[in-house]
């Protein structure tokens, strides 16, 4: 299996929209963590179904702070989400 980890600082901007683009199409990775997003998943949904990140679960930030986001491509990897926090999310990753 293949993870795409970033602590991105910050997501939703057309830079960050471009920098991801190009890491999936080099790394094809199964599945995306991107942590301080410091935006709400909603406001990039289609973004990442255009990808072919179809399934997700995200602890949203507060205020301008925080955020984590897991978007994987169902048909790969299945994933079970036992816990979320403002801090972590705890999964059970399966084929």
């Amino acid at each position: 299996m293949d993870l795409l980890i970033w602590n991105c600082r910050g997501a939703g901007n057309d830079r960050f929209r471009r920098n991801l683009r190009e890491l999936v199409q080099m790394h094809k990775p199964d599945m995306i963590i991107l942590m301080e997003t410091k935006v709400d998943l909603n406001s990039m949904g289609m973004f990442f179904n255009n990808l072919g990140y179809t399934a997700s679960t995200h602890v949203d930030p507060i205020g301008r702070s925080g955020g984590i986001w897991l978007l994987w491509i169902p048909s790969l990897i299945n994933v079970r989400v036992s816990e979320a926090s403002s801090q972590m999310i705890t999964t059970t990753i399966s084929r």
